[in-house]
């Protein structure tokens, strides 16, 4: 009965450690091939946008381009976006799973939402208590302390549908090539 109650005691604490509080992860968002080794990122630089999530251990990760090697440091726990693409990526926090209904959008709000994006994109009023983004390329840049919150990346959708009365956090990111072209077609609805 000892050892019963000494393994369930263990298994708390490996399930609470590695559920965690301390944990980093990084979403690395690079143009071309990524390989991940412990905590060094090594980029084969090309033209398609790819993804790769990696858990830190330490303070610091390195990015190896090929050419040379650049450290960022990463102290505190969270999610974090490493922009290694050419472009500088740009995202917010999406409101979704708490509301049922459709909203109509006015001109007035369409013409909020093109000078919002216009804003984001100038990385003005930018900051993550407004729980919005702009990330130059090169930059590491911590999203929020709850490492299960979802983000998704530039060329991806938003889903659908998601489970009712429950509240998601999830962030958009797009590169600015990417928002100058949504911009274009928000324009075309005025």
């Amino acid at each position: 009965m000892k050892n019963l109650h000494s393994l369930i005691v263990i298994s708390i604490g490996l399930l609470v450690t590695s559920c965690g509080g301390n944990s980093k992860k990084v979403l690395v968002m690079a143009s071309g091939k990524i390989m991940i080794e412990g905590n060094t990122i090594r980029l084969e630089p090309g033209t398609t946008h790819t993804e790769q999530e990696m858990i830190v251990s330490g303070d610091k990760i390195a990015v190896n381009n090929g050419t040379s090697t650049t450290e960022q440091a990463i102290a505190e726990p969270g999610l974090y976006i490493l922009n290694i693409k050419n472009d500088t990526l740009v995202g917010s926090y999406q409101r979704v799973g708490t509301e049922s209904s459709t909203k109509r959008l006015t001109q007035e709000d369409l013409q909020k939402n093109i000078d919002s994006l216009r804003l984001l994109m100038a990385g003005t009023n930018v900051s993550a208590a407004n729980r919005n983004f702009c990330i130059a390329p090169g930059k590491l840049v911590k999203i929020t302390a709850n490492t299960n919150a979802q983000i998704i990346g530039p060329y991806l959708k938003m889903p659908s549908s998601f489970e009712g009365g429950k509240e998601y956090e999830i962030y958009k990111f797009s590169t600015n090539k990417e928002m100058g072209e949504t911009i274009e077609k928000l324009k075309k609805l005025q």
